[in-house]
């Protein structure tokens, strides 16, 4: 098979013909240049029509300069704003109250308290230590060497005043980046699962008798969870998350060609740095792997190369440790650690925004920084005279082994292999994997940097009272902070110190089908349950989200071929349309009852107290089809708008089976006539929700759900259990993070980069959409094209060869020179 290598080779002598150009331009001396050395600066980005670069070059050095440089063209202004971030200086750009709007871990924190916790970040010397560090938690040299490279490309775009985004042109903010920037986004990118879900917290967190040190932090705080509910709603099974992913890895048993097929499908925000970016990245014979990566992280991470593909979706594990401290009485920055008095280590830094200077100490302890947590009742987990709480966070050195992995992922040629890389590195940050290769095998697998901490450690150290309501309640694990003895195992063969191996952790090799949509590890094949993992990892036997049930239910009726889209079992055709089918999964269990309870009793009271006539409701929700499409979808909003308002414990008629989780619990909860049923109330409130906005009770996704470059650009896709999940902003339940401060109507978080691959022997046949663009440029011709494409249920090829590529009929080649 030839590479898309063979393109450079087409055109070696128009390259010779323009090397002194490119080197004047470059400010690199032209001699020497024209000799057997030269091949080794040259990068060659070739777009497809769809926008996507493939980016092929001799060493990882230029492959680097190639995709930093072309990744700048299209997203300059959005990841620069992301670097103020990781350097602690929004405060100065943007002012100290104003949320961080480019965090996406679904926190709320303020620009001080952002850039607070940054500047932690930095003194600790982490950083510094990672940059220097030998593997595995420092970088191999071919990932160095590609980090270094994508510093150079993106600043000598930076440099080449082609810069055209107003976002940013001209702003003092927008600098050239370093490696320290880099592996400054590595952490923030491995820690959203953990330290960063803490970040005001950490910031927050001060002694009790003594004076605050950073009295603006405090005033700026955003505004926090109270409840129980509320902090298992952020750390709790992903249910109650809107960023997470649908993952298909299809075996031979279950495919029409009888090779690996592959569905990526996460769903992250449509704003800030954790977008996707697709691209093709080359090293003739040493790496060549095609796929989406999130901004700033220059290895793919989600993607397939010549023999396999794979996808992630966010893992229920918990890869952090609060850690209760007992205090010394009189001292609170002293606590006991088996039995001895030990003193708080502390960190100053120090912000400084116009005249103003904002100075915080953060206290240290064995376990790591001291945290406050408000979401917890009682306000239990603030620090006080007799009790803190520390955060121990098993992430903190998975930025450099991350992109070894996936360096390492990039180059695996099976499902094995991939689960060896796993295995070795122990990095993949807070996801699930799914994967499928050209053999015809399967592989899901929890495998990443969890504490080892087992079932019966956390039994034998989980504190009384509080901590064991939170862990029973959102499953957080808070464990004795005054005994080493509770401190996570050290296991051998492992990379750092206190993480499980990957056989303790749940993976699973098949020959039909493997599937994750965010619940736990349990029924990645349902007719192979995972069990007797830490709860930590997560657990079985527990309810199942909406997507994951209609995920398994959709396989099962493909592969028999019952679901009216053709012959049994997968091919590319069928997984794409099974997923375009976009149905509601809670329409599908409760939509009749709605419907028919709505009729019966036609006027509510809504939770205002305000009487309302549901007779057009109930005429819009008996006309709706239950899906997500753009046509047919009339109620479909106000079925949406109404989910959204569902928060009562008893909504399902029939409860949760742990022997039948795919079909349990279902049906509505009609009430009594003592106790009418809430539903209707829910229902009522929706109506007044859509008259306040001007909104007909009948409107469809196709008049409401538009698209962030356009209002007139309408999108398919639902979040009422469906699984192409698109999540749009409908005026409730209240904004919780920057990323979902959306106009109504607006898609904010949901599907992004879809990608459909078969593994054949020929070579990967791949199609996919990144639904909203490659590009946050809004004077880029490709800010929009794959979102119309989206739209109308359009999908672009992959190329993955020069014939493939040539056959696109792609934009002129653009050859750069890396220093």
């Amino acid at each position: 098979m030839t590479s898309i290598t063979a393109v450079v080779r087409a055109r070696a002598c128009a390259v010779l013909g323009v090397l002194a150009v490119l080197a004047a331009a470059l400010a690199l001396p032209a001699s020497g240049l024209a000799t057997t050395g030269h091949a080794q600066l040259m990068v060659t980005v070739t777009r497809d029509r769809a926008g996507i670069p493939h980016i092929v070059a001799h060493n990882f050095t230029a492959l680097g300069y190639g995709e930093g440089y072309t990744f700048a063209s299209d997203n300059l202004c959005t990841f620069a704003n992301d670097i103020v971030t990781v350097r602690g200086q929004r405060s100065r750009y943007f002012g100290p109250d104003a949320l961080a709007v480019n965090y996406s871990a679904g926190t709320l924190a303020t620009n001080l308290q952002s850039d607070l916790y940054w500047r932690y970040a930095q003194a600790t010397a982490n950083i510094k230590r990672q940059l220097t560090a030998k593997p595995p938690n420092g970088l191999l040299p071919q990932a160095r060497q590609v980090y270094a490279g994508f510093v150079a490309g993106y600043d000598r775009y930076l440099q080449s005043g082609k810069l055209n985004d107003p976002t940013c042109k001209g702003k003092p903010w927008v600098k050239p980046i370093t490696m320290t920037d880099m592996f400054l986004r590595g952490m923030q990118i491995v820690t959203e699962g953990s330290s960063q879900q803490f970040l005001s917290g950490l910031t927050q967190a001060a002694p009790p008798t003594a004076s605050l040190p950073a009295p603006a932090a405090r005033r700026a705080a955003a505004p926090r969870p109270a409840n129980l509910t509320a902090l298992k709603a952020q750390f709790g099974d992903a249910a109650g998350r809107s960023q997470g992913s649908n993952g298909i890895g299809l075996g031979a048993r279950d495919t029409r060609s009888r090779h690996g097929m592959v569905l990526a499908n996460p769903h992250f925000p449509w704003v800030g740095t954790e977008r996707f970016w697709m691209a093709q990245l080359e090293v003739p014979g040493r790496y060549n792997v095609e796929g989406g990566t999130l901004m700033g992280f220059p290895l793919i991470g989600i993607g397939f190369n010549r023999h396999l593909a794979w996808t992630h979706t966010v893992s229920t594990s918990r890869r952090f440790i609060a850690y209760q401290l007992k205090l010394v009485p009189g001292d609170p920055t002293s606590y006991y650690l088996d039995g001895k008095p030990t003193k708080m280590g502390t960190v100053t830094v120090t912000v400084r925004y116009g005249s103003n200077t904002v100075r915080h100490t953060f206290y240290t302890s064995h376990w790591g920084p001291v945290v406050d947590v408000p979401a917890v009742p009682a306000k239990a987990y603030i620090w006080n005279n007799a009790t803190a709480y520390a955060l121990y966070d098993a992430t903190g050195q998975d930025g450099p082994r991350a992109a070894n992995q996936y360096l390492r992922m990039g180059q695996a040629k099976s499902v094995r292999g991939l689960f060896n890389v796993e295995a070795k590195w122990l990095a993949i940050p807070t996801f699930n994997t799914i994967s499928a290769d050209d053999h015809g095998n399967a592989y899901y697998g929890d495998v990443g940097a969890t504490p080892a901490v087992s079932a019966n450690e956390i039994k034998s150290c989980l504190p009384p009272g509080i901590p064991t309501l939170v862990y029973d309640q959102a499953r957080v694990v808070t464990l004795d902070g005054s005994r080493l003895s509770c401190a996570p195992a050290n296991v051998a063969g492992t990379p750092q110190k206190g993480i499980f191996s990957a056989r303790s952790e749940p993976h699973l090799f098949r020959r039909d089908y493997v599937e994750n949509s965010n619940d736990s590890f349990w029924l990645a094949n349902p007719s192979h349950p995972l069990t007797g993992f830490s709860p930590i990892i997560g657990l079985s036997a527990t309810v199942q989200s909406l997507r994951t049930r209609i995920g398994n239910q959709m396989i099962a009726a493909r592969v028999k071929g019952s679901d009216g889209l053709g012959p049994a079992k997968f091919t590319i055709s069928t997984l794409q349309r099974m997923w375009q089918g976009h149905r509601s999964e809670l329409a599908t269990l409760v939509l009749t009852a709605l419907v028919a309870d709505c009729k019966a009793h036609p006027t509510q009271v809504a939770s205002n107290g305000q009487v309302v006539d549901l007779s057009a409701a109930c005429t819009a929700l008996s006309g709706y089809n239950g899906t997500g499409r753009l046509a047919g979808s009339g109620g479909g909003w106000l079925f949406s708008v109404w989910n959204h308002l569902d928060t009562d414990a008893n909504f399902w008629a029939t409860p949760f089976n742990p022997s039948q989780p795919l079909t349990t619990p279902s049906g509505l909860n009609p009430g009594t006539p003592t106790a009418p049923a809430t539903p209707l109330k829910w229902l009522a409130d929706a109506v007044q929700n859509l008259q306040a906005h001007g909104v007909a009770v009948g409107a469809s996704y196709a008049q409401i759900q538009h698209a962030p470059q356009s209002r007139t650009l309408f999108l398919p896709g639902c979040d009422t259990g469906c699984f192409t999940a698109i999540y749009a902003q409908d005026g409730t339940p209240a904004v919780s993070s920057p990323v979902d401060a959306a106009p109504y109507g607006q898609v904010y978080d949901g599907s992004s980069l879809v990608m459909t691959t078969q593994l054949n022997p020929a070579g990967p046949q791949g199609q996919g959409i990144l639904t909203y663009s490659q590009a946050t440029n809004r004077r880029s011709r490709w800010y929009k094209n794959m979102t119309t494409l989206y739209a109308k249920a359009k999908w672009v090829k992959l190329p993955y060869t020069a014939a493939a590529l040539r056959h696109d009929h792609p934009l002129k080649p653009q050859t750069l020179l890396a220093p």
